[in-house]
């Protein structure tokens, strides 16, 4: 292939792993459009989507991971139906993937516990409102005690933030590959079983 071609233009066996290399590089790399997707949930009434920070991609278990608080609305709608889409973009390489999947709320467990112990504390300081997210409030707020707004506490301090957080792990059963070129765009549907088996196809764009 070409320098303006990438190898998996045409080779869709390919596109499994460049997938995953875009959703791992979002994980730690703060400039990977990735890093942002749009998720899409639906309570059986209405669609509702917003953006998430990717906090995990495990491509062994076929698993991706967001951080949220446990009195979000997305807790409500995923307790009534969990089956979940995230939409991912890159500008640069003119990549769009899809996933779709079933999530799993870890609120309270091991696996919350240890996410809690990883997290900053400018992040923590999300989990320390008083009021859930959502909150009408009469005059413009953060959420925050004025002691916390415009600096970090010590991070003993936000240990109580961990009453209101959970982590979300999705998992992926399809994904949907989009790629943008002038020479003619490609897209693939990859399919994942419970056993982790792939299979993948060409799709018309």
């Amino acid at each position: 292939m070409n320098k303006q071609t990438p190898n998996f233009y045409n080779n869709k066996d390919l596109i499994y792993d460049e997938i995953w290399n875009l959703l791992s590089r979002g994980v730690v790399d703060r400039s990977e459009e990735f890093r942002l997707p749009t998720v899409i949930l639906n309570d059986g009434k209405f669609s509702d989507g917003r953006i998430v920070v990717l906090r995990g991609a495990f491509k062994d278990i076929n698993t991706i991971r967001f951080h949220t608080d446990y009195r979000s609305d997305k807790i409500r709608i995923l307790k009534i139906n969990n089956n979940i889409c995230f939409v991912f973009y890159n500008k640069k390489r003119k990549i769009q993937v899809r996933i779709k999947g079933t999530a799993l709320i870890n609120y309270n467990n091991e696996i919350a516990k240890k996410a809690w112990v990883k997290t900053q504390v400018i992040s923590r300081k999300c989990y320390l409102a008083s009021n859930p997210p959502g909150t009408i409030s009469r005059e413009p707020t953060s959420g925050l005690s004025k002691e916390l707004e415009g600096k970090n506490p010590e991070i003993n301090n936000t240990e109580i933030g961990y009453n209101n957080f959970c982590v979300i792990d999705t998992k992926i059963n399809k994904f949907e590959w989009l790629y943008l070129a002038s020479q003619g765009h490609r897209r693939a549907k990859i399919s994942v079983t419970d056993n982790n088996n792939i299979s993948s196809q060409w799709i018309t764009p």
